[in-house]
């Protein structure tokens, strides 16, 4: 057991049985939905209501089909806001990376662009795009682009120059090392961003709502605020999650194959 807690290679630390990959998580998620329904039954229902409240809150919306009325308008902006700091963080991060003078330009501008508050942002985008998916989508892009550039650029720059040699060695063009051997090799560490910024981009979609407008979550989290409604509240942060944890897993999968690719593994 004290092996499977720590292990002396993080490389190994992926899930790899059947328990580690559903018992443990299922029994994490019982003993926290445990915690709470303990908590609520002291505190006022306004303050923390039961989770078997919100769990059927959750099941009428979605019966009902509310959930996916106000679920897609920010859904949508979210992943196309991804896409954007994909094709954003890929491009800078292999300049940078590839290039000292770029780096030297372009990265204090990537801190500095952290430092920006959104909801400073999002006017912004308002007055120089207009209302709606755009600018969702932008602001979207802006929150999940500084962890994927962050970990391109790192990916790229802990190459194994061996590896890197070798390929010269061989008559590789700058290309071809390129595809063949950088990107393959700096995978792991782009997709971890990528899995990150999946994550943020949903939280972008919604703090545009409050700033821009809109007919997503961030709407109906608002509606529900103003009524007071505690349990639709944290309805809406479920729906919230639920898309941010799909986005974030779909590209963990991708990591994970990546990762086992490099070291040489089928599963």
């Amino acid at each position: 057991m004290a092996a499977r807690l720590w292990v002396a290679y993080p490389a190994r630390t992926y899930p790899r049985t059947r328990t580690e990959r559903l018992v443990v998580p299922a029994v994490a998620f019982v003993v926290v939905v445990l915690a709470w329904y303990a908590l609520s039954r002291v505190l006022p229902p306004l303050l923390l209501p039961s989770p078997f409240d919100v769990a059927v809150r959750v099941v009428r919306q979605a019966s009902s089909g509310l959930a996916w009325q106000y679920l897609w308008p920010t859904l949508g902006p979210a992943v196309l806001g991804v896409l954007l700091a994909i094709v954003a963080a890929l491009s800078l991060g292999l300049a940078s990376s590839h290039s000292r003078v770029l780096a030297a330009v372009f990265e204090p501008f990537v801190a500095l662009s952290q430092t920006v508050p959104l909801v400073a942002l999002a006017p912004l985008l308002v007055l120089w795009l207009g209302y709606g998916a755009v600018p969702i989508a932008v602001l979207c892009a802006i929150v999940a682009f500084f962890p994927m550039v962050t970990t391109t650029i790192i990916g790229f720059r802990r190459l194994d120059m061996r590896a890197l040699e070798a390929g010269m060695l061989d008559g590789a063009g700058p290309w071809q090392r390129l595809w063949h051997i950088e990107l393959p090799m700096a995978a792991p560490s782009i997709l971890a961003g990528m899995r990150a910024g999946a994550a943020l981009a949903m939280t972008g979609a919604v703090v545009g709502e409050f700033v821009m407008g809109g007919r997503g979550l961030g709407t109906l989290l608002t509606l529900s605020r103003q009524a007071s409604d505690t349990t639709g509240m944290f309805t809406v942060i479920f729906w919230i999650s639920a898309a941010s944890m799909v986005l974030y897993m779909l590209f963990a999968v991708l990591e994970q194959a990546a990762s086992n690719r490099l070291q040489g593994e089928t599963q």
